[in-house]
């Protein structure tokens, strides 16, 4: 499956224009809660959209592994936002910063004195086919009990 909903797209206009701004609100609060929530078990999982293990981490210049889970706190940092036009789901403020440079793989300096280095990719934000299977699966629902 693509990472878009591209051959949904005629189903779910015809969906918006029958419903009202106050449903489809309710519809996006429902949506983003029940991503947060799938992402919160993906990260806790420590995988990837995609059902991969999250890259390890490297030794230090002691020659050590940080044990433990990577993103330990991270779950509890996931904002969602969401009103009649739309539903989001993902991280805020400086968190979002940090996130970026593990989702995109960057390369930076993590203090002034220290030099540049390049962190590999840890999806955490993105879409799994089972986002894409709960989206359908909670717009139906939706559709039946309203």
């Amino acid at each position: 499956m693509n990472d878009n909903f591209d051959e949904l797209a005629p189903w779910l206009d015809r969906i918006d224009q029958q419903l009202d701004s106050g449903q489809k609100r309710k519809l996006n609060r429902r949506l983003s809660t029940k991503l947060r929530m799938q992402m919160k078990r993906r990260i806790k999982a420590q995988k990837d959209p995609d059902g991969r293990k999250f890259t390890p981490r490297k030794r230090n210049q002691a020659g050590s592994i940080r044990q433990g889970a990577m993103f330990k706190r991270l779950p509890k940092m996931i904002k969602t936002a969401y009103s009649s036009n739309h539903a989001e789901v993902g991280f805020s403020g400086r968190t979002a910063e940090v996130m970026a440079v593990h989702q995109y793989g960057k390369t930076i300096k993590p203090s002034e004195d220290s030099k540049a280095t390049r962190y590999p990719i840890r999806e955490t934000v993105g879409w799994s086919d089972d986002d894409k299977k709960l989206i359908i699966s909670e717009i139906k629902d939706f559709l039946l009990n309203e």
